[in-house]
């Protein structure tokens, strides 16, 4: 957790002191470490030797599993702290945006908008706050008038494969494998062939130390340093792209990831 002391603006004698806590980069960082320590895991030389003992395996699943977890937090927080950001800091924010663009964001922050209920009638508060992710980055572009996050860029996709594989993990239901033939093709689900776009030997029995023969694709040949590294470099990724659509240039002491995060190994 990053903390921030500074006086509410604008600043006189009787200004209070304002302490922000960010988490966000904080998830990202904690994930490249995970990532670092599933590979350190996998490359160990005396696992490599005499294979995974449940020690390893253990503690291999919690790193690896734990980063994709937290890749995809850090982008879900980072949102709401640049939000949250403008509205108690305004121009004095840690995301570079100018006073103004403090000013439009902090009033859809604070006083969502008004909707109509498809039911009698009734206006209802459309929360900001309880929306999907990428429907808030979207409305940071909206709102400051500026380009579309882009839903088919190769960012935002790759982005969006990463929260379903973290939805999968959050939200895990059994997973059975029907050992078949060699030669015999299975059925794949949407996430596996979404993730085959990334990894194109995840199918192969040798890809994953930490799998057998016959074990299935999610969750085991999915959890592991491969894709905990893709989901944190995916996840700043996807932060990179967002920043070039602000057009903003990250200063010392902003919140925007740096390149420690991608040190995953």
């Amino acid at each position: 957790m990053t903390t921030v002391l500074s006086f509410l603006q604008p600043q006189d004698d009787s200004s209070p002191l304002l302490v922000r806590a960010y988490l966000s980069t904080s998830y990202l960082s904690g994930a490249a470490l995970l990532a670092k320590k599933a590979y350190a895991i996998e490359n160990n030389p005396d696992v490599l030797k005499r294979g995974f003992g449940m020690v390893e395996r253990d503690e291999h699943h919690a790193c690896a599993s734990a980063a994709i977890v937290m890749s995809v937090l850090g982008v879900e927080a980072f949102v709401n702290e640049l939000f949250a950001d403008c509205e108690v800091a305004g121009g004095g924010n840690l995301f570079g945006l100018t006073a103004l663009q403090a000013r439009k964001l902090a009033k859809v922050w604070r006083e969502p908008p008004q909707t109509k209920s498809k039911r009698g009638g009734q206006f209802r508060r459309n929360d900001l706050e309880s929306k999907p992710s990428f429907e808030k980055y979207a409305e940071v572009l909206r709102k400051l008038e500026l380009r579309e996050l882009g839903f088919k860029s190769k960012p935002v996709k790759a982005m969006q494969t990463l929260i379903t594989l973290r939805n999968a993990l959050a939200h895990y239901r059994l997973a059975t494998n029907t050992v078949r033939p060699q030669h015999e093709q299975r059925a794949r689900d949407q996430l596996e062939k979404d993730l085959k776009q990334y990894f194109l030997d995840h199918d192969q029995i040798d890809h994953n130390p930490v799998t057998g023969l016959n074990n299935g694709y999610f969750p085991d040949r999915v959890i592991g340093h491969a894709v905990a590294e893709w989901s944190v470099r995916t996840a700043v990724g996807f932060l990179d792209h967002f920043r070039d659509r602000l057009s903003v240039t990250p200063q010392t002491g902003h919140r925007w990831p740096t390149q420690v995060m991608l040190m995953t190994r």
